[in-house]
């Protein structure tokens, strides 16, 4: 015999309603599922709001199933966050490369890459690579190739491509063993969970230490080599986004 249930709908229709104990089943999964796909929005309204306090970093839950940059750019195209065919700059953490295209479909300049020692991540004071999609606010590029550049601007010091550091910081006396070489491209946060990327002070920069690179030895920034920094410089506008996948 099948078993009622009495389920009080005064709140939703005025009236009172019997349920078999099937419906009154599939209406619970109905609300919860309603439940779900509210929280989910409100999360998401809050990302773009700038008020969460877990903010879906990196659009990790979209990017993560991509196997290439090329998959990656269509991902990021499908969900509206480049425009078609537009130039990018994508920071493929895992074979600590860097690919550039100027179209979406071919592949201009593969670059390898140094990020950060520990890891990725958007903390502050982390000592790791922001990821996510981010864009180039500015470049400084130095008078000379291995000049360094101290707070962006170049100083009387220059550095060979793999020549250990010589310049003392000012407030410690330790001495900086890497570098920064030859120019930068500066990085400004295009999601609510990287927008510390400026304040962070984390670059696409030359270094002294390009014995390094394709592996993960940086405090942070992006590091390539002298004469990639030189051509990013020219070669990249202002404005191009680009993306790091941890």
């Amino acid at each position: 015999m099948e078993h009622f249930l009495y389920f009080n709908l005064l709140y939703l229709y005025g009236m009172d309603i019997i349920l078999s104990e099937e419906q009154t089943k599939r209406l619970v999964k109905f609300i919860t599922e309603q439940d779900v796909l509210t929280n989910t929005i409100n999360k998401v309204k809050n990302y773009f709001n700038g008020d969460s306090d877990t903010p879906l970093c990196g659009q990790q839950d979209i990017t993560s199933k991509s196997k290439n940059w090329k998959q990656l750019y269509d991902i990021l195209l499908n969900s509206k966050l480049i425009k078609s065919g537009e130039p990018m700059l994508i920071v493929w953490g895992p074979n600590q490369t860097m690919y550039y295209t100027q179209n979406g479909k071919t592949l201009t300049k593969e670059i390898r890459v140094s990020t950060g020692a520990k890891g990725f991540s958007n903390s502050e004071d982390s000592g790791s690579t922001a990821t996510g999609l981010m864009k180039v606010s500015n470049k400084y590029k130095a008078p000379r190739k291995y000049q360094v550049l101290v707070s962006k601007t170049p100083v009387n010091l220059v550095l060979g491509p793999d020549m250990p550091g010589t310049r003392k910081d000012p407030k410690t006396g330790e001495i900086h063993a890497a570098d920064v070489l030859t120019g930068i491209l500066e990085l400004t946060g295009l999601e609510n969970c990287n927008k510390n990327v400026y304040s962070r002070s984390i670059y696409v920069h030359g270094t002294n230490k390009e014995k390094g690179l394709g592996g993960a030895h940086s405090n942070g920034c992006v590091r390539v080599s002298n004469d990639n920094i030189l051509y990013l410089l020219n070669a990249v506008k202002i404005g191009t986004k680009i993306y790091v996948k941890p």
